[in-house]
């Protein structure tokens, strides 16, 4: 281990990594300060331009990207009331009021600071538990994959929206695309319709990218168009400093929050938008003055973006131990992943360990970076937030096109991501969750080939999941976890059936 870790700080001396870990950092703080602009679409739009880089700088670029996001969305949620990233919905109660009471400067460093130590702690976090968690994993056998895919899907369907069936369906959607092309194991084609295009499958980078970023244009120009205006931006320079000693008083609150979004974000499906306010709410019930949450309480900011920054390094998790991305940032990157010729799961400490830790020495030194970067965002980014919608969008869907054609120069691929945008667009009208849909095309296949080799190796019998220790241990917690679902989603018609009654 000490081998891998002094020649993964070597590979990030070279002056380009440097440069490309900026660079992804500006292009995510610049993406996370423009409202309407998400850091899975910043992701999805620039992954295909680093399928032509070095691995040690195309995905220290992505991880930066991602990073820079996060962070990004909080400065327009404190300044114009409008959150730059759904992870940033909670910062806005409370960082927009310290901006109207004239403290804006002091809400900006709050918020980076507290992004700083989540993402710092949640990093080590990573570092401790990956190779354990690898260890374990590696000796996982074709029916423990099969029930831990089935396990992730189900789980995130069930946390991606409010309507747990909506989230299933569009969890089966994902899979049922999945299964177009060629059969992995005889070879024949699945649901092609004697088109020659899709025997490959649907290319998932258009497909993410007409799904993510098509898909957000189409709705915010359409907002544009109904009226809604971004208002005036508050100066950020305005009102006090954060001091060491208002930092000793935000720490238990940053502490306790960064353990919530560290916890969340290694579990997949449950991503920073649920983290944000999570923390934000654990923080409200723990405070001494509760009534100031939504009014401008500095522990509401320092709780919002501790959690839903925690989540960033712990959402790598899940995908890099077993390859099971922890929410759609990381769904993306698992893509990238594999682009590279990277395979990410408990092979990845073995085959790679030295570019392995050469990310992780990244997502250290990069908490530093950000440190810097996001002193200067907050000082000169106040004119870049009030980017008018008619100038930017289409910057962004020309980017959207170059990207999705960068990936096979296939003209073809265009169309799926125009589908995809299409059917993205759809989805978010009826309330259906898109990260259940993607999540299940990413994961399908590996499901798939997991419960053919368990079936074969079985001849045929489902005994083997369930005659296995480690199986069986998945398949309680799977019934476990489906019980309470079948609870929770029964518990309200129940509750409403007994106050009819009552009532009459």
């Amino acid at each position: 281990m000490v081998e891998n870790i002094l020649s993964a700080f070597a590979l990030l001396l070279d002056p380009i990594v440097f440069v490309a870990a900026i660079g992804g950092l500006v292009a995510g703080i610049m993406v996370g300060a423009l409202p309407g602009l998400t850091a899975t679409m910043a992701v999805a739009v620039l992954s295909p331009f680093t399928f032509f880089m070095d691995t040690m700088v195309g995905l220290p670029f992505l991880l930066g990207t991602y990073k820079g996001a996060i962070y990004g969305g909080s400065i327009p949620a404190i300044l114009i009331n409008t959150p730059g990233t759904a992870a940033a919905a909670a910062t806005a109660a409370d960082g927009n009021a310290m901006a109207r009471a004239g403290k804006a400067r002091l809400a900006l460093q709050i918020s980076l600071v507290a992004s700083i130590i989540a993402d710092l702690l949640a990093t080590l976090v990573l570092i401790a538990v990956a190779a354990p968690l690898a260890a374990i994993a590696i000796r996982f056998g074709a029916p423990e994959f099969a029930l831990l895919y089935v396990i992730a899907l189900t789980l995130i369907a069930a946390v991606s929206g409010e309507d747990t069936i909506k989230g299933l369906i569009a969890a089966t959607i994902g899979i049922a695309i999945s299964l177009i092309g060629l059969d992995p194991m005889s070879g024949y084609q699945r649901f092609t319709f004697g088109s020659v295009q899709l025997v490959a499958g649907i290319s998932l980078v258009p497909l993410l990218i007409g799904m993510f970023a098509i898909s957000e244009i189409i709705v915010n120009a359409e907002e544009s168009i109904s009226g809604r205006r971004k208002g005036d931006a508050i100066d950020p320079n305005q009102g006090p400093r954060l001091t060491l000693a208002r930092l000793k008083r935000l720490m238990p609150t940053i502490l306790r929050s960064t353990g919530i979004g560290t916890g969340l974000g290694s579990l997949p499906g449950l991503g920073a938008e649920i983290s944000c306010w999570i923390s934000w709410g654990v923080a409200k019930r723990r405070s001494k003055n509760p009534e100031q949450f939504g009014r401008g309480s500095e522990e509401g900011v320092a709780a919002a973006e501790a959690g839903n920054n925690a989540v960033c390094p712990a959402a790598l998790i899940p995908m890099l131990v077993f390859g099971i991305p922890g929410d759609t940032v990381t769904a993306v990157l698992l893509g990238a992943f594999m682009a590279q010729g990277l395979m990410p799961g408990p092979l990845l400490f073995t085959r790679d360990p030295v570019i392995l830790y050469a990310l992780f020495a990244f997502l250290l030194v990069s908490n530093v970076l950000l440190l810097m970067l996001g002193f200067a965002a907050i000082r000169y980014l106040q004119r870049i937030i009030q980017i008018p919608n008619g100038l930017l969008y289409p910057v962004v869907t020309v980017f959207c096109f170059a990207g999705a054609y960068a990936v096979n120069n296939n003209i073809y691929d265009i169309v799926v991501m125009m589908a995809g945008g299409i059917a993205g667009y759809v989805m978010r009208k009826i309330s259906m969750p898109i990260p259940p849909l993607i999540i299940g095309l990413l994961l399908a296949p590996g499901l798939e080939r997991s419960l053919r080799q368990s079936l074969v190796m079985s001849n045929g019998s489902l005994d083997i999941f369930v005659t296995r220790p480690g199986a069986l241990t998945l398949v309680v917690l799977f019934a476990g976890f489906i019980a309470f679902l079948v609870w929770r989603t029964v518990r309200p018609y129940t509750q409403s059936t007994v106050t009819g009654e009552t009532t009459s």
